[in-house]
């Protein structure tokens, strides 16, 4: 009987260790068995077709005024050339452009990137 003893003794020892074996095993299969979680695929960046821009559209302004007429590009491009003649500086220089137009004097003043001057800057129309 007495390796039945031991038999069961073992028996009891190997049901006592398994238990905790197989829950480390378990974790383990567990931890490792479930699918790693993959970054969602990337789609295929859609190719964005160039929006169709409408046509560029001329505008020309003119100003009517006790039966005269003056367009304003013309006034504009004299106003920018007469600065660069008083200023020395180019025509392509010219920033910012502010013109007052003045019809019953025939004339337009005008104030390019800022400069002010006394009495104004004047073309006459």
């Amino acid at each position: 009987m007495a390796t039945r003893k031991t038999a069961k003794a073992a028996t009891a020892a190997a049901e006592k260790t398994t238990p905790v074996k197989t829950e480390e095993v378990k974790k383990e299969t567990a931890a490792t068995a479930a699918p790693a979680k993959k970054a969602p695929a990337k789609r295929a960046a859609a190719k964005k077709t160039a929006a169709a821009k409408p046509a560029a559209v001329k505008e020309t302004v003119y100003i009517q005024f006790a039966g005269a007429e003056y367009n304003l590009d013309d006034i504009k491009a004299n106003a920018k050339k007469a600065w660069a003649e008083e200023t020395g500086k180019k025509e392509s220089d010219v920033k910012e452009i502010q013109i007052y137009v003045k019809p019953e004097e025939h004339a337009a003043y005008y104030v390019i990137n800022g400069e002010f001057v006394e009495g104004g800057r004047k073309v006459e129309l």
